[in-house]
């Protein structure tokens, strides 16, 4: 268990103070009592501004995952492996895989297995839940059991678009604390109940202190936000703070109904979960 967690929201849509960035994007520094992660880099041109002006370093990462293969998540990653080199690298084979959308191609920046051992420590491929640090698991392919969950939006493996890509690389973080376990979202493309749902069978919790990040609610139905606000209730979340792809409809839904549970969750955002913090 992590006695002290600090969370700090390094990339977003949004930025929540002076001199930030926010830029279409997500990046987490997650640092436990013993260990810095980085979960996701954005699209790379906030990442290193936004933690220069917080102060925080990248250097001296213990690890670094990804929680799938979009240039939103991954587009930091180039820059960022040329001072953190040290490091782990955590991420679903998929990741590497070609994306497009009706956008064009949204894959990520690095594409070719070699080239990203050579630039790292370790590289983990990360199909089943995995332990990145002590303390911080990922969770790897989530199961798509929901009937009301899909991607989120088009997506395919190959420029024809005859392909669907199931984007089975997306994965969450999730951490015990003395308050609960933390989940950490990338865009919950698997769906944010099938996420809380799995990460629920994976360590028989029944309640979850806090769910950040993502949720892919741009497109949703009103009947999926409705069943994903039932999801948070059932499984009593005291700390609410989406972001990034979350969209403005199920952001006010999230607000309307578990106001008080809600956080903002800016770039500059930071939250310190521990036995005396909240």
């Amino acid at each position: 268990m992590i006695e002290q967690l600090v969370i700090t929201v390094l990339v977003d849509n949004t930025a929540g103070g002076r001199g930030l960035l926010g830029e279409h994007g997500l990046s987490f520094l997650i640092e436990t009592d013993a260990h810095r992660v980085l979960f996701d880099t954005g699209q790379g041109l906030a990442l290193p501004h936004n933690a220069q002006q917080l102060n925080l370093s990248l250097v001296d990462l213990d690890a670094i995952v990804i929680s799938h293969g979009h240039y939103d998540h991954t587009g930091g990653l180039p820059a960022l492996l040329k001072y953190a080199s040290k490091t782990d690298l955590f991420l679903h084979p998929a990741a590497i895989a070609p994306k497009y959308s009706p956008r064009g191609d949204i894959g990520s920046p690095l594409q070719d297995k070699q080239t990203l051992s050579n630039q790292v420590r370790r590289l983990i491929w990360t199909e089943r839940p995995t332990e990145v640090v002590a303390g911080v698991w990922v969770t790897g392919t989530i199961p798509r059991r929901h009937p009301l969950e899909d991607t989120g939006g088009l997506f395919w493996c190959s420029t024809n678009q005859t392909d669907i890509d199931p984007i089975l690389d997306d994965q969450a973080l999730f951490m015990e604390t003395p308050r609960g376990f933390v989940v950490i979202l990338g865009c919950a493309h698997s769906g944010a109940i099938n996420t809380l749902d799995y990460i629920a069978e994976i360590t028989g919790a029944g309640t979850f202190y806090a769910v950040l990040g993502g949720m892919h609610l741009l497109q949703a139905s009103t009947d999926r936000i409705q069943t994903t606000l039932k999801c948070l209730k059932h499984y009593d979340v005291q700390l609410i703070g989406a972001n990034h792809c979350t969209g403005l409809k199920a952001m006010g839904a999230l607000w309307h109904e578990l106001g008080d549970r809600c956080v903002d969750c800016r770039t500059g955002t930071q939250l310190v979960i521990g036995r005396q913090a909240g």
